[in-house]
């Protein structure tokens, strides 16, 4: 880890005196370093460590519950590296998303980007999702005013937002928000909420954001609410781990009127698109929160020396039961991380 940051200093130095006349003087910026986790489309050279983190939400029936075209929509994914905790001090906050939509019958509008402070809430940028529009680019809405991509199977669409950091009223710890909107047939609809926080420097007061200021996944579906899985340890690791990681993570409702945690699940590279699904090395499976409700956390051991050398990604389901509508709401959030035993 040392090592590791050493070296991502001795390359950030060397980069500054190379372009230094393109820089402002006096600002400080963070050391280049990787996207842990990326995938191959997104190539980029991010200014900081980054990890791709992907949420999800899931509408799904349970093993009791009747599977058909109302109760069953699939899955909707936002993920992006993200610089989470980082310090951003010029310039945007810059991020690719990526939306996969899965067995999802809903024509998928837009995806949002917020910047959250202690004391403001502003949507400053809406990418739409286009049947035919680039990759890496913001849309706007089709002739109806709003989206229009639809998928059959398994599809993917990557947009690219970017904002000024001027637009947070504050410095300090400040949350961004990306919201994907997916209505679904016969009127109801379904979100993919992601949540984390970045330390912004923009000359601004300070005021830390403090309202769960801690990385979050959070389906969200009509009638049903929030359900959701975070991640308590922060920041993110930037370099391997090794032996005994323990994490504490909060799989549990929300607590602003959403219906209760009834499963929670927690694994080691997981891949349900495969067939047959394969779960992956489960660490937990069982009715109920995984910490105390709401909002609750609690520690996840991992044996590191059980796992190969190499990027691995912990899943966290969060499963909130809807009797009332015949299915069940997951917010996933699966974050990655490297092994070096």
């Amino acid at each position: 880890m040392a090592f590791k940051r050493f070296l991502a200093l001795v390359i950030g130095v060397v980069l500054t005196c190379t372009f230094m006349p393109a820089l402002n003087s006096g600002i400080a910026h963070a050391a280049a370093g990787p996207c842990i986790g990326a995938p191959p489309a997104d190539g980029t050279a991010y200014a900081e460590t980054r990890q791709f983190v992907d949420t999800q939400a899931w509408w799904m029936p349970d093993v009791d519950q009747p599977n058909n075209s109302t109760t069953n929509a699939g899955h909707v994914h936002l993920g992006a590296c993200i610089p989470e905790r980082e310090t951003i001090s010029s310039g945007n906050v810059t991020v690719n998303v990526r939306v996969i939509l899965h067995d999802n019958p809903g024509k998928a509008n837009y995806v949002s980007m917020v910047f959250k402070t202690p004391d403001s809430e502003t949507t400053v940028q809406k990418c739409y999702l286009r049947a035919t529009a680039k990759n890496f680019t913001c849309p706007g809405p089709s002739s109806t005013g709003k989206g229009d991509f639809v998928c059959t199977g398994t599809c993917e669409r990557w947009l690219t937002f970017s904002w000024p950091i001027s637009s947070f009223n504050h410095s300090g710890l400040e949350e961004v928000r990306l919201r994907g909107y997916v209505p679904q047939p016969g009127g109801k609809e379904m979100l993919a909420n992601f949540n984390w926080q970045a330390n912004i420097q923009n000359g601004k007061s300070l005021s830390n954001v403090s309202r769960d200021p801690f990385l979050r996944g959070k389906g969200w579906y009509t009638h049903a609410l929030y359900c959701e899985a975070s991640l308590r340890s922060l920041p993110l690791p930037d370099g391997p781990v090794s032996g005994i990681w323990t994490p504490s993570v909060g799989l549990t409702t929300h607590p602003d009127a959403s219906l209760p945690a009834t499963h929670s699940f927690i694994s080691i590279d997981p891949d349900f698109h495969a067939v047959p699904p394969n779960r992956g090395t489960v660490l937990w499976d069982a009715a109920g929160p995984y910490g105390p409700e709401p909002f609750g956390a609690a520690p996840i051991s991992i044996d590191t020396r059980t796992l190969a050398n190499g990027l691995h990604k912990l899943h966290l389901r969060t499963s909130c039961r809807d009797d009332t509508l015949g299915s069940t709401n997951s917010g996933v959030t699966v974050i990655p991380f490297t092994v070096a035993n």
